[in-house]
């Protein structure tokens, strides 16, 4: 899977949020908020040119540990739900 448009990750006083950006700001108008693990998310694929699901939750277990793989799948795929509902996921 990999996002339908770029994405930039910006922290405002705390306040994480993503936008399109580049050629891709006119595929998505709006801006996501979102917290640490999201945004995380949303870097790894920004880097990728496709990712399967286990992939990036073994890639989210390396940084957060004191989950268990069960937690950060289930949180993952809530999520990854949220991008595709926006339109913002290919798989």
């Amino acid at each position: 899977m990999r996002l339908s448009c770029e994405m930039a990750i910006m922290d405002m006083d705390g306040e994480i949020s993503a936008v399109a950006v580049g050629e891709d700001s006119g595929k998505f108008h709006g801006m996501l908020r979102l917290n640490e693990e999201a945004a995380d998310i949303i870097n790894l694929l920004n880097m990728s040119k496709g990712m399967t699901f286990p992939a990036l939750v073994k890639s989210l277990q390396t940084k957060y540990t004191e989950s268990t793989p069960e937690e950060i799948a289930q949180f993952t795929a809530e999520f990854l739900g949220k991008l595709a509902a926006e339109g913002l996921l290919v798989e």
